[in-house]
């Protein structure tokens, strides 16, 4: 996204994903030329999410969204966590749509750690930084505060080094830049290969075992929910095995087998 010509859209509240559990915050972004992982062609509202995961002993925020966002993010965590409550980051990517709102939050909320994969540096903060590495198609379980364990899975479909994260307790699975392909515009509707633009490297790949490997996350841990970094929800079992298998069939075509 070209952060000087992305233009907002509607902004909205805080959103439960599931039960009291996980939230969905963020806010819309106009879908056109100027964002990179668009399709030529295209003009619709496409949602930039990150997710609060509430625990007994604090809560832990997946993603930090975009800078355009910042005011909206705040906001919406004012709303969803008590007044010195802690707070932990995972990031599922040091990209720039990831984590560029850490120094705003942590300025506001009791920020205790940041949880991130990879070597591209962080914005500077004051938490405690935890680098972790998951290898490719392998997951980690890691208690990332007390009483709230995250398993770190490191799928096959990625660019940069990349985390999803599963939550056992909800059964919701955070895909960063994955499973983006859902539209609220019902003239755009679902569009894996749309969703596939930014993955442009599959054509020149043997795609067959990053499909498997995307089915096979969903399949194995019965995921309940999926929640992409950008486009809409995926809610149900059913749902999200189905929008899996249709993802998994679109990487393979796109690859060169």
């Amino acid at each position: 996204m070209n952060p000087r010509t992305a233009q907002r859209a509607a902004v909205t509240g805080a959103h439960s994903l599931i039960g009291d559990r996980i939230y969905r915050l963020g806010a819309n972004i106009v879908l056109d030329e100027n964002v990179s992982w668009c399709p030529p062609g295209t003009r619709t509202t496409q949602a930039v999410n990150c997710y609060l995961i509430k625990g007994d002993n604090g809560s832990v925020l997946v993603d930090t969204g975009i800078r355009l966002h910042e005011a909206d993010i705040i906001r919406q965590l004012d709303s969803l966590l008590e007044q010195g409550e802690p707070l932990v980051v995972v990031l599922t990517r040091t990209e720039m749509e990831c984590c560029l709102n850490l120094p705003a939050i942590e300025a506001r909320f009791n920020v205790e750690s940041v949880w991130y994969t990879g070597g591209i540096t962080v914005p500077r903060m004051a938490a405690s930084p935890q680098r972790i590495m998951v290898n490719p198609g392998t997951s980690r379980e890691v208690e990332v505060m007390g009483g709230l364990t995250l398993e770190f899975v490191s799928p096959l479909m990625r660019l940069l080094p990349t985390l999803w994260i599963f939550d056992p307790v909800s059964k919701v699975l955070l895909t960063s830049d994955a499973f983006t392909h859902r539209s609220p515009d019902s003239s755009v509707g679902s569009s894996p290969a749309a969703g596939l633009h930014k993955f442009q490297w599959f054509a020149q790949a043997d795609t067959r075992d990053i499909g498997r490997d995307v089915e096979e996350v969903i399949l194995r841990r019965q995921v309940e929910a999926i929640g992409p970094g950008y486009g809409e929800p995926i809610v149900g079992a059913s749902e999200s095995a189905a929008e899996a298998a249709i993802l998994a069939e679109a990487i393979r075509k796109v690859g060169s087998q």
